[in-house]
């Protein structure tokens, strides 16, 4: 679950697969030449799409984070709580549409937890989850790479897409443009993504990798009235299981 910071009086709550269906969106608008595989295969953008598959089931029922009274956010949930819940989204995703999509989601983990996570400094129960995903997912990672006869490029530049549309997906979600990532390019460099925001919705975006001129993302999330609160878990389940659903659309301009 995302937390957006109030800005009108409510906070909105994102499920993390609705966050990732802004991901597919953009994904399957990246066609700009001098960036990494300018048509991206459908596996990639389904990989895109879908590359929170793993917190289906914990967006259902969400836990209650007592510190707020509101559901966790996911970035405040332990490794020990999370990577089991990644390694059965490698597994649905391999069951379900094969074996591209289902790298590049186990690859998007092993990317959380080595990029954006040091083991070194999390409590032990959050260190062994790392180290068993770990050791799963690197076996899993090789089979299948080793199946499909995908070279190293295809599978860095496929898994950097992954990642890209992920951190500008994020940005927009939070409202915060320090969070847009960076873009893979066709000369195996990297490039700082600058998203600026115009207006509430309204973000420029350099450079600037989609087919069209401007591009809106849209998807659905939970509009909290200002000051809602919960102390029981299951009032808070229940509330979440009901609630109107606003739509949220992110409008994207060139620099």
């Amino acid at each position: 679950m995302i937390l957006r910071r109030p800005e009108d009086g409510t906070r909105l709550l994102i499920p993390q697969p609705s966050h990732a269906l802004l991901s597919g969106q953009m994904m399957a608008e990246w066609r700009a030449p001098g960036f990494a595989r300018p048509d991206p295969a459908p596996e990639v953008i389904l990989a895109a799409g879908q590359h929170d598959i793993a917190w289906l089931s914990w967006e259902t029922a969400p836990t209650l984070d007592p510190a707020t009274g509101l559901p966790h956010a996911f970035t405040s949930l332990g490794a020990a709580v999370h990577a089991p819940m990644w390694a059965r989204g490698v597994e649905m995703a391999r069951a379900a549409w094969g074996l591209w999509p289902a790298l590049l989601i186990s690859l998007h983990g092993t990317r959380i937890y080595t990029q954006y996570m040091n083991p070194e400094c999390l409590p032990p129960d959050d260190h062994a989850a790392i180290d068993r995903n770990a050791a799963k997912e690197d076996a899993l990672q090789a089979d299948w790479i080793a199946k499909l006869g995908a070279t190293p490029d295809q599978v860095k530049q496929n898994s950097a897409l992954v990642a890209v549309t992920d951190a500008l997906s994020l940005a927009l979600c939070f409202a915060d443009p320090d969070k847009a990532g960076e873009a893979p390019m066709q000369d195996g460099s990297t490039r700082k993504m600058k998203l600026v925001r115009l207006e509430t919705s309204r973000w420029s975006l350099d450079p600037w990798p989609f087919r069209e001129s401007t591009l809106t993302l849209r998807c659905e999330a939970i509009r909290l009235p200002a000051g809602m609160r919960w102390t029981d878990e299951e009032a808070m389940r229940r509330y979440l299981r009901d609630a109107a659903w606003s739509p949220l659309a992110e409008t994207l301009v060139p620099a």
